[in-house]
């Protein structure tokens, strides 16, 4: 079976197998100025206390991190909008192994500055039927809506998204201050963390590369260790 990240490779290769290079070019500039960023210098780490949250949830109601711990090890994850293809996979591998982790007892939590009804603006916005088709709008675990990526920042996680990047959507009808109700073009690292009851974060995985994500392997590897 594929991995998650082997799929992305995938879809990189697909990308620059078929997008033409006024399209390309840029995703690649832009690539290069996040990971130059060293956004993992900056995020919290382990051993250190997770920041709490009450966040609106998809769906409606408010998720908080004392929440969900109560009822165990909590696994946060962050992720841009299901305007990128590297999250939609991301979301869909999560939704189907979704068990793997409830089973270990913990719940599975996703933070994203999207608005809940991205997938209808989208349309509107006249959003290629490609682009559309890819897109994840919904799954079995709470999302929250983490407006100007507020939470983001307090794990050391946001950066601007750069000039490059916001051309080539716009090229493909997707204005992000639309589906983030911000023109701030903050977004956060999809970083994953493992978190323990007391709030002590047991692992965190922070890519520093917006291709690159957590595999679930790796998240119940984390969560086995902590019965340890």
């Amino acid at each position: 079976m594929t991995s998650l990240n082997g799929k992305i490779r995938e879809a990189v290769q697909y990308f620059r197998d078929t997008l033409p290079p006024e399209l390309y070019g840029p995703i690649e500039q832009g690539a290069g100025e996040i990971s130059a960023m060293g956004i993992i210098d900056n995020a919290l780490a382990e051993g250190e206390m997770a920041a709490d949250f009450n966040l609106p949830r998809y769906g409606g109601g408010i998720g908080s991190l004392s929440g969900y711990l109560e009822k165990g090890p909590v696994v946060l994850t962050f992720y841009r909008g299901i305007w990128c293809p590297y999250c939609n996979l991301q979301l869909k591998e999560y939704d189907d192994r979704l068990s793997e982790i409830t089973d270990l007892g913990a719940t599975l939590v996703a933070v994203t500055p999207e608005r809940p009804n991205a997938i209808d603006l989208m349309k509107t916005a006249g959003v290629p039927d490609d682009v559309i088709a890819g897109a994840t709008p919904s799954v079995t675990f709470d999302v929250l809506h983490d407006q100007d990526s507020k939470l983001a920042s307090l794990y050391g996680l946001v950066f601007e998204l750069p000039e490059a990047h916001r051309h080539v959507l716009s090229q493909i009808g997707i204005d992000l201050t639309v589906l983030t109700g911000s023109d701030t073009y903050a977004f956060a690292d999809p970083a994953t963390y493992v978190i323990g009851q007391d709030r002590t974060i047991m692992r965190a995985f922070v890519p520093n590369n917006y291709r690159r994500r957590t595999e679930v392997d790796a998240i119940k590897k984390a969560l086995i260790a902590m019965r340890d």
